[in-house]
């Protein structure tokens, strides 16, 4: 029984780190297709994605949004606050926001994009007149996940 215990920790472990390397991987190259900088400063208030990207040599984690290159929107009071202060930041302070919810998409037009899960499947999202006004052009593999509108 013993034994059983310790394996099955163990394949948890393990399939922990595979969804760890594979989530870092994704963002990796998402943040990095939206900015051009080699180190990229990210604004996210989520204890699983700052440990995710605690591992990570070139996302620098940031504790204000105002300071942040991309600010990552993954729940509700992360919304509040980085919308907030958004309205109070300088023109060039702005970070570009990202959101792992389809609904804030709809609910500010200042979210270029969102990556989030619908009916147990990974869906990608960006609005082409959002990237625009931030003058981000996507790489050409992400054509297929640009809309017009919502």
């Amino acid at each position: 029984m013993k034994k059983v215990l310790i394996l099955l920790i163990l394949v948890y472990g393990h399939l922990y780190a595979l969804d760890r390397e594979s989530t870092l991987k994704m963002y990796h190259k998402l943040l990095f297709s939206l900015s051009p900088k080699a180190i990229v400063s990210v604004y996210v208030d989520d204890d699983e994605y700052r440990k995710i990207f605690s591992f990570s040599k070139r996302i620098q984690l940031i504790n204000e949004p105002e300071n942040a290159d991309i600010a990552l929107i993954t729940n509700e009071m992360a919304f509040r606050k980085v919308l907030g202060e958004r309205r109070n930041m300088q023109i060039g302070k702005k970070p570009i926001l990202f959101a792992t919810d389809y609904r804030f998409l709809k609910r500010s037009d200042d979210i270029i994009g969102a990556f989030y899960w619908r009916k147990g499947r990974s869906q990608l999202l960006f609005i082409k007149d959002r990237l625009d006004r931030h003058h981000i052009v996507l790489p050409r593999e992400y054509k297929d996940f640009l809309v017009d509108e919502l």
